[in-house]
């Protein structure tokens, strides 16, 4: 019987090479595709037929004659996904246009909805578009938020999306309680089965180029009060997450991503419900200068971090590549 002994063993001589760098045949067993269309949403910023102002270099910014073709070709690519944002017209201190028949955003979803029956049509309940202030709330003649006019007013707008065909509707102003109010309104008519995704916006400079096109800015110059700050993005986005899904959240989205993936890592790891990162417009310049493999990178990182779904201005040039070298 060999004696114990306390000297190390010798490391043992590797035999061949790692998984990754064997033959292809056996690469591919374990290969797994980053990114895929089916991951991605865009988008949608619908403007008036008439609409004359400047128009930003910003992907899916089109008139409403053109929301059905549009929907149609990111259809056709693989994109599952479509977030709709109207120019608000009609302005007034209640916001009191996106309620009206036939507004533009209410056309847009029955043009969307007419296109195809196979994407996710998601829209905002908010009132910036919509009120002269462009704030997402409504406020009380002392100036403060009207909580309790304001979580109607979400209801109300969640209410005629969803009948108009939207699947699922976004809680925008970042309000304890209008989670509540939307999924209540939703469930009064019968609406049980459109989902409810607020967001978690963090404070940032990368929301610009939407708000100059969509005339969004609020009178006030920022939303600090209704978003996170970015310093302690981290904490308040799990303390928020916690309470959208108490209210009865099906599914989170993360806004922006680029300078937050940390965020959003994090995130996942501490909910299980669909998680979307939304890349916002302030990216879209800085996907360009990467070039088209280095957008599809990062995306896929996105992924990779915990992403469900990837709504991102580059959606259409993403898909279209991965269709190309992946099809």
């Amino acid at each position: 019987m060999t004696a114990p002994t306390d000297l190390p063993l010798p490391a043992p001589r590797p035999g061949g090479v790692s998984p990754s760098r064997a033959r292809p045949t056996v690469r591919g067993l374990y290969a797994r595709p980053s990114l895929t269309p089916a991951d991605l949403g865009a988008p949608l910023l619908v403007l008036p037929d008439d609409y004359t102002g400047d128009i930003p270099a910003l992907p899916g910014a089109v008139a409403l004659a053109r929301v059905e073709t549009t929907i149609a070709r990111w259809s056709a690519m693989g994109i599952r996904g479509v977030k709709l944002f109207a120019f608000g017209h009609d302005r007034d201190a209640r916001g009191s246009a996106a309620l009206a028949a036939g507004n533009l955003m209410l056309r847009a979803i029955t043009a969307a909805r007419r296109a195809t029956p196979d994407m996710a049509l998601t829209t905002e309940a908010c009132g910036c578009s919509w009120t002269e202030t462009g704030e997402c709330i409504l406020r009380a003649p002392d100036g403060r938020i009207d909580l309790d006019a304001t979580h109607e007013y979400m209801g109300r707008i969640a209410v005629q999306h969803a009948e108009a065909g939207a699947d699922v509707v976004s809680p925008t102003a970042m309000l304890d309680g209008s989670v509540h109010a939307v999924r209540t309104a939703l469930d009064d008519h019968g609406l049980h089965d459109v989902g409810v995704n607020p967001n978690l916006a963090i404070h940032t400079s990368l929301y610009a180029p939407f708000k100059a096109l969509m005339a969004t800015d609020p009178a006030a110059g920022h939303r600090r009060g209704l978003q996170l700050e970015p310093g302690r993005s981290q904490r308040d986005t799990l303390v928020q997450a916690r309470r959208w899904i108490a209210e009865g959240a099906d599914s989170l989205t993360l806004q922006p991503v680029l300078t937050a993936a940390d965020v959003l890592v994090r995130l996942r790891a501490d909910q299980e419900v669909p998680l979307v990162a939304y890349s916002t417009s302030g990216e879209w310049p800085a996907l360009t200068a990467l070039g088209i493999e280095g957008t599809v990178e990062y995306l896929g990182m996105l992924k990779r971090a915990g992403a469900d779904h990837i709504l991102t201005f580059a959606a259409e040039q993403a898909a279209a590549y991965l269709g190309a070298h992946h099809g």
